[in-house]
């Protein structure tokens, strides 16, 4: 493997960026995380169950060990078996049990579909252009996609970002998403799959779609560039908007490390000034739901809510009836709320409960709590009581704001200038 010293410089307003000629972060013949000095091929965790459907658009040889079989168009069902103890997959109605990998290769163009399901919505129907790769795992069958890391951008980017966007936003998405992808490549090298399809463990992945020319045209000027904070690549969060200051990492993912397993990277992505969500905000037409907010819950749901999400882990505190919910503690450098204190009569008895007030935006609803830069927080009397919550921004605040970037591509700046703006402690770096 080569070896070459690279050159960055810390990125400020002129948000210099650095060419990566040659060389690696960690050599993956010494054991570490293979070298960033290519375009990576990644592995995209498509379902994962004991039966899964798949849709293919034409006759095509799975190749399986040395040999092949011939699939024909049309509906295939793959299913989970064993071979002599060792997990295994088939063909339903088939015969043969395959213990190692089987590929059909798609020669880039759309060759299969199936519906996705995640861990909590509604199955989507995709279509993919990517190899088809089918593995087993212990009573189940997975079902992955390989393909390229810019493809695999271009798909991402369309999902989380409004396509018809200005090229810079859509751009500085891609370098942000580029850096993530990157960053679960490197640190799950060694396993099945690299990141899965669904935003709710990843990023949104919606595989082919005809919008996705359009969008990888968008990008095509920032190909390779990364996120990079000393010699890694950083797992680089973004959201929809910061409601004028963003948030630290260390608050949204606790303890989380370089691929090295060593390197600490909270300083990549620091609370930094957003002027640009308030304004990006109301130029879009959305200041209701991404600006300045406002959001009446009745209490009953607040109790509900919390009920539920206290049954789904026995560990959690069980909640009884709720009376009120208070601000308990703010981060002084974010402004957002950091604890809640939760009135509620439980048993014939009256409690508080502190929650992270993360957690409790999360249990109550998201969208209805679409930030924890609060502004106001009261228990409106009337029945059957309200809780009222004034707030900024739309999700955890943490790295580049959407429309934020959507504003500042407006107004000329780069790809590069908007990034720089959101990951304060990071440089960027063309790694191929």
């Amino acid at each position: 493997m080569r070896h070459a010293f690279r050159r960055a410089r810390k990125i400020q307003a002129g948000c210099v960026v650095a060419l990566a000629l040659v060389g690696s972060v960690a050599s993956q013949a010494s054991g570490g995380p293979p070298a960033l000095d290519a375009e990576p091929a990644l592995r995209v965790l498509l379902a994962r169950a004991e039966r899964v459907a798949i849709t293919l658009d034409a006759p095509a040889g799975l190749e399986v060990g040395a040999g092949a079989l011939r699939l024909e168009a049309g509906l295939l069902t793959i299913e989970s078996c064993e071979d002599g103890g060792r997990p295994a997959w088939r063909i339903a109605g088939g015969s043969q049990r395959v213990t190692g990998e089987g590929v059909l290769r798609s020669g880039g163009t759309p060759i299969f579909a199936l519906d996705a399901t995640p861990d909590f919505g509604a199955p989507r129907r995709l279509r993919f252009d990517g190899d088809l790769v089918l593995r087993a795992s212990a009573g189940h069958v997975e079902v992955i996609e390989r393909v390229s890391m810019e493809t695999y951008l271009a798909s991402v980017v369309g999902a989380e970002m409004n396509a018809k966007w200005p090229a810079q936003a859509l751009a500085a998405q891609a370098i942000v998403a580029r850096s993530y992808a990157a960053a679960r490549w490197m640190d799950r090298f060694d396993e099945p799959w690299h990141l899965h399809w669904h935003y709710g463990v990843d990023m949104a992945y919606h595989g082919w779609t005809e919008t996705r020319a359009k969008v990888a045209a968008a990008i095509a000027s920032t190909r390779g560039e990364v996120l990079m904070f000393r010699g890694f690549p950083i797992l680089a969060l973004f959201h929809a908007s910061s409601g004028g200051r963003t948030e630290a990492f260390e608050r949204i993912k606790p303890g989380v490390l370089a691929p090295d397993g060593k390197t600490r990277i909270a300083a990549a992505m620091p609370v930094v000034d957003d002027a640009a969500a308030i304004p990006g905000a109301a130029a879009l037409n959305l200041s209701a739901t991404h600006g300045r907010w406002k959001t009446d819950i009745p209490l009953p749901e607040v109790t509900e809510a919390l009920q539920r999400w206290s049954a789904a882990d026995a560990k959690r505190t069980r909640f009884g009836v709720v009376e009120g919910v208070s601000v308990l503690a703010r981060h002084e450098d974010s402004g957002r709320v950091a604890t809640v204190s939760i009135r509620h009569v439980i048993d014939g008895e009256r409690r508080f409960k502190t929650l992270p007030a993360t957690d409790f935006r999360l249990a109550v609803s998201p969208v209805k709590i679409r930030s924890v830069l609060w502004d106001r927080c009261v228990i409106a009397a009337q029945k059957p009581g309200y809780l009222v919550l004034e707030g900024r921004g739309f999700g955890h605040g943490c790295g580049l704001s959407q429309v934020s970037a959507w504003y500042l591509a407006r107004q000329g700046k780069t790809p590069e200038e908007i990034v720089a703006r959101f990951y304060a402690g990071a440089v960027i770096e063309r790694r191929y």
